[in-house]
């Protein structure tokens, strides 16, 4: 990702990243990679803002949450 890209792209990528190391608890330094790069990006980014940045977070941390209740209400339907 270069300093062109639109951070708007940019923090969806971050948000992705750190929800897939939310939702499989991953140890993996790929998976912890990705979120490292794709969080170094962002803060380098001309137009990062701190607001932007946790709504980012927080949006991850909802998605995360979304998939921890579909996963019950599946445990708790079968």
């Amino acid at each position: 990702m270069s300093d062109e890209t639109n951070i708007s792209t940019l923090y969806h990528e971050f948000t992705d990243a750190l929800t897939e190391v939310l939702a499989e608890n991953a140890v993996g330094a790929a998976r912890r990679g990705r979120l490292a790069r794709a969080r170094a990006v962002i803060k380098r980014h001309p137009a990062h803002s701190e607001h932007e940045y946790f709504v980012a977070v927080e949006t991850a941390f909802l998605h995360w949450e979304a998939m921890q209740n579909a996963g019950r209400w599946e445990r708790l339907s079968h």
